[in-house]
């Protein structure tokens, strides 16, 4: 793993998920996500001492696993480290099962609850400017992808993205992401082209995105999220149960479900739904022990 400078005192080092570094004072550091493996964690650490950096400070965009699993690695390597992460985050990195139990509406099958190790967080991240260590670092709210997902800005104006926006990797990979509010993030997309920054990290993509590239990479995660709109307005036409639309929609657009894809893509229907009804587009029955969902 190599620090990848992008400007003054802020990199990253490139992942399956990306992690943001700032310099700070004294050869400290703060570390923005922290991978998914402790073994990513380790080699994380490895390349900051090849810097001689220390980690003093963990940001958190977000509470899902691949963001902050490495958390326990490092809290427990560096004990007097601090974890910052939103107030709607808290609760999902203290208790990762409720991730799991959103997905089963119960008590999770053990498969889909892989990390019952909790994330303590020691500070709240606050809208607007956050001051750590003497520096000033922006905070953004980003919900969509989860409720609390936040993006950070650094003094270099470098703005880290968390999932709030996806690669064109990504949407050419996996088509349908997961999402657990489509108008939420439909309006985040919108609220990214007014990001005033220089460039832009985002979790899961090997390149810095300058400026000039955000306006068309917004506009693809919003054809991406229309097509899909469009696909279940269609197939609505017609009563579907929510497993209806899961099995129809990967189908048609080839997607291999394994316990937990199946799971993500139930979740993401589920947020179209809402967003359709929301939008008084659909309406719902329940017929002979199924809930059905029709275009009205």
């Amino acid at each position: 793993m190599d620090m990848i400078r992008i400007t003054g005192k802020t990199y990253y080092i490139k992942d399956s998920t990306n992690v943001g570094v700032y310099s700070l004072a004294d050869n400290n550091c703060l570390l923005i996500d922290t991978c998914f493996h402790k073994n990513q964690a380790k080699m994380i650490d490895q390349t900051l001492k090849k810097n001689k950096l220390k980690l003093k400070y963990i940001i958190n965009t977000h509470a899902h696993l691949d963001h902050c699993r490495g958390n326990i690695y490092f809290q427990q390597t560096y004990p007097d480290c601090q974890v910052f992460a939103s107030q709607g985050e808290k609760p999902f990195m203290e208790n990762p099962y409720l991730l799991g139990a959103i997905f089963s509406s119960a008590n999770p099958l053990k498969h889909l609850d892989p990390s019952p190790r909790c994330f303590p967080v020691d500070h709240y991240l606050e809208t607007g400017m956050q001051i750590i260590d003497e520096e000033s670092f922006q905070v953004i709210p980003l919900p969509g992808h989860t409720r609390g997902q936040v993006g950070i800005i650094t003094p270099d104006r470098v703005c880290f993205l968390g999932d709030a926006l996806f690669s064109n990797y990504t949407l050419d990979t996996y088509s349908l992401p997961y999402n657990f509010d489509i108008g939420e993030s439909f309006k985040t997309l919108h609220s990214i082209l007014e990001i005033d920054a220089d460039y832009f990290v985002i979790s899961h993509d090997a390149k810095v995105i300058t400026r000039d590239e955000i306006p068309g990479l917004v506009q693809r995660n919003q054809a991406n999220f229309k097509k899909f709109k469009v696909q279940i307005l269609e197939l609505l036409k017609q009563p579907q149960t929510r497993e209806d639309l899961v099995a129809k929609i990967t189908l048609s657009n080839n997607i291999e479900l394994n316990l937990l894809e199946y799971h993500v893509i139930q979740t993401t229907v589920s947020a179209f739904i809402t967003c359709l009804d929301d939008q008084k587009l659909i309406s719902y029955k329940c017929e002979e022990g199924r809930l059905y969902y029709q275009t009205v």
